[in-house]
C-alpha cells in the first residue's frame, strides 16, 4: 500500500458520518465531564474561603468589643 492509497482510505474513514458522529459525541461527553469536575471544585473552594473569611471577621470583632467594654469599666 502506497502513501496515496493510505491517504485515500484515511479520507474515506474520517469523512464517514458514523465516525464524525462518534467523535462529536465523545468530545461533548468529555466537555461535560470536565465541566462537572471543575464546577464541584469551584464550589468547595468558594465555600471554604467564605467560611474562613467569616471566622476571621468574627474573631476580629470580638476582641474589639471586649476592649471597648474594658475601657468603659476602667474609667467608671
Amino acid at each position: 500500500m502506497t502513501f496515496s492509497d493510505f491517504m485515500y482510505v484515511l479520507k474515506g474513514v474520517l469523512s464517514s458520518p458514523l465516525v464524525i458522529g462518534i467523535i462529536i459525541a465523545a468530545l461533548l461527553y468529555l466537555k461535560l465531564v470536565f465541566y462537572i469536575l471543575n464546577y464541584s471544585k469551584r464550589n468547595n473552594i468558594g465555600i471554604k474561603r467564605l467560611r474562613k473569611g467569616q471566622k476571621e471577621e468574627e474573631n476580629l470583632s470580638i476582641p474589639n468589643e471586649v476592649n471597648s467594654e474594658d475601657e468603659t469599666q476602667e474609667s467608671a
